[in-house]
């Protein structure tokens, strides 16, 4: 019966009727038998969140950057707020940063002083073509790829522009998630995730925020993430202080190096423009369970081993 009406309608008026159809038979199950619906095609969902850190993450650099940027705090907390060396370093571990910790202990600073000042050290890396053609495989008719990072964006951008990727990952609509963004919370904190949820899914009316990955080397911050609900991707093999991943139990997958994500996340990529990138395995360094699902998505055995919910 619905298949009569529907065809003595004016060509405009069935277009519409087929529309809205396809729109309440995604809300509706019971809806879903009338033959009438079934003509109609099911609404896409949303594009998966992809949010990539910075620093040790998008470039190696054997944590070299990372000494520079602690040296430079270290000098800023001794010359601007006298405290010692020491205690700048117990500020980042105990907080996620060390502004997160000087807010919290309510020692006096300025604020934006202190971010755009220890944030300007010597870059030691350049160009990386093989980092753009993994970033350009994404797919991002499927994909927001968004940067976030626990430093500014003015950092973020130099390590980018360095990189030669800033013009792929950054646009005026999809600007740097950064620790003013968040409200100077650090990514130890639950309410930076949820923050930075929450300006995608203001921004993008076609991202899904309750599918989110975090990929990130810092292993605090995939903690976290983790308890917030994402998925997670912990770049290198060992932290920064020696301790091998596979003592990293909420990390879903681990790649040693992060030109290998479409070997985890095969479904956040487009296969055409994945022709004539070699992704280095890394699965060797990983622990045995992420080792054996990394290899599955290499060979294509893995049930969609990137659209996990997790």
């Amino acid at each position: 019966k619905g298949g009569q009406v529907l065809s003595a309608l004016p060509a405009r008026a069935r277009r519409a009727a087929l529309f809205a159809c396809a729109h309440l038979s995604s809300r509706t199950p019971a809806l879903g038998k009338d033959p009438l619906f079934a003509l109609a095609p099911m609404p896409p969902t949303g594009k998966k969140v992809l949010y990539l850190d910075v620093d040790d993450t998008l470039y190696s650099n054997s944590w070299a950057t990372a000494e520079l940027l602690t040296k430079s705090i270290a000098t800023y907390c001794e010359e601007h707020l006298g405290i010692t060396y020491e205690k700048s370093v117990d500020l980042y571990k105990q907080h996620g940063t060390c502004l997160k910790g000087l807010e919290v202990e309510q020692i006096p600073h300025d604020r934006d002083h202190f971010l755009e000042t220890v944030h300007k050290v010597p870059l030691n890396f350049g160009r990386d073509d093989r980092l753009r053609a993994m970033l350009e495989a994404i797919d991002k008719e499927r994909v927001h790829i968004r940067v976030f990072t626990a430093s500014v964006a003015s950092h973020a951008m130099r390590c980018l522009q360095r990189l030669g990727v800033d013009d792929i990952l950054v646009t005026p609509d999809r600007p740097i998630i950064d620790v003013r963004a968040v409200e100077y919370e650090s990514k130890h904190a639950a309410a930076s995730f949820e923050r930075a949820r929450a300006i995608v899914a203001s921004g993008d009316p076609h991202a899904d925020p309750q599918d989110c990955t975090l990929v990130d080397d810092n292993w605090t911050n995939i903690r976290a993430a983790k308890a917030a609900g994402w998925r997670t991707v912990v770049v290198g093999s060992v932290n920064r202080y020696g301790v091998h991943v596979s003592q990293l139990a909420e990390a879903d997958h681990a790649i040693e190096t992060v030109h290998d994500l479409a070997t985890v996340l095969p479904g956040f990529f487009d296969p055409a423009l994945l022709v004539g990138l070699q992704p280095l395995p890394s699965v060797a360094n990983a622990s045995p369970g992420r080792a054996a699902s990394a290899s599955a998505a290499l060979s294509g055995t893995a049930a969609d081993a990137g659209n996990d919910s997790r």
